[in-house]
């Protein structure tokens, strides 16, 4: 006959409402040692920082109990424990207190006041683009890549929006979210290579090299949003500006518009020639 295998004293209901306890004892102490501070008004005395200390000596020896088994803590490792973790929680608490509090305090009585809803939406989109240019450029999945150029594209087209030019903001969400950014997508699925492992498809090269360059123009993008001679007015105008760029296109620039058609044109055939040739070649060579 087999012998039974011991059983793990900390899988017991027991040891579990031990625990519980633990923390529940360790939670309905602080709570009533921040009650007091409130009610009463004055700094903690020595017994009050003693009992936040034994609360939470509690609380983490009942959660490393549940959920940090591997964390052996005998009678003198768990008060040192909890004293470690006071003194972390202590800390952030003084920089919680007297350090951000003044300092949002500040933000909220000197600068909210000047901030409009308008600003707050401007940088909203700004972040947008921002953060869905870096997930282009970083991302190691070219399928995760694709996805963030819609969020940049998309934030683009509300800067067009606040600088007035109606046209280009449509054209933006109309072309490049609408076709092209759709047809990135449909080749990124429908290539074999890439739907096998698109991890394999964006890898990063030249680290070096491209951060020099993004840091450059970083630096003269501040420089230019610094140094440049910006015109402001008081009651900015938003005129329409897709009239006056259809009478413009069909007028005064009627043939550069007609040749990049045609260039645009020679283009899309020179890549389906390409397309084709390559096609043939590995059809070619197929056993």
């Amino acid at each position: 006959m087999a012998a039974v295998p011991p059983r793990d004293p900390r899988q017991s209901l027991l040891y579990v409402l031990w625990r519980l306890a633990a923390m529940g004892t360790g939670f309905l102490v602080a709570g009533g040692v921040a009650l007091y501070r409130i009610r009463s008004g004055h700094e903690l005395p020595g017994a009050g920082w003693f009992a936040l200390w034994f609360a939470t000596t509690a609380f983490f020896w009942g959660f490393a109990g549940l959920f940090l088994r591997r964390l052996a803590l005998g009678p003198v490792s768990t008060p040192l424990f909890g004293a470690a973790v006071f003194g972390v929680l202590a800390f952030l608490g003084y920089l919680a207190g007297q350090v951000a509090a003044p300092f949002f305090a500040m933000i909220g009585t000197r600068v909210l006041p000047f901030v409009k809803p308008s600003d707050l939406v401007f940088y909203a989109f700004a972040g947008m683009t921002i953060a869905g240019a870096a997930g282009t450029a970083f991302s190691r999945n070219i399928i995760y890549s694709a996805w963030s150029l819609l969020f940049a594209f998309m934030g683009v087209a509300g800067l067009y929006i606040f600088l007035g030019a109606d046209f280009p903001a449509v054209a933006q969400v109309l072309i490049y979210v609408g076709g092209i950014l759709v047809l990135i997508l449909f080749a990124i699925m429908l290539t074999k290579q890439i739907g096998e492992d698109p991890k394999l498809t964006n890898v990063h090269l030249a680290l070096p090299v491209g951060a020099a360059l993004g840091a450059a123009a970083v630096a003269m993008l501040v420089y230019m949003a610094v140094m440049a001679p910006w015109k402001t007015v008081d009651n900015p105008r938003f005129d329409p500006t897709s009239g006056p760029l259809g009478v413009a296109f069909l007028t005064e620039y009627l043939l550069p518009f007609e040749i990049a058609s045609v260039v645009l044109l020679a283009a899309l055939v020179g890549s389906v020639i390409i397309a084709r040739k390559e096609i043939k070649e590995t059809t070619d060579s197929a056993p």
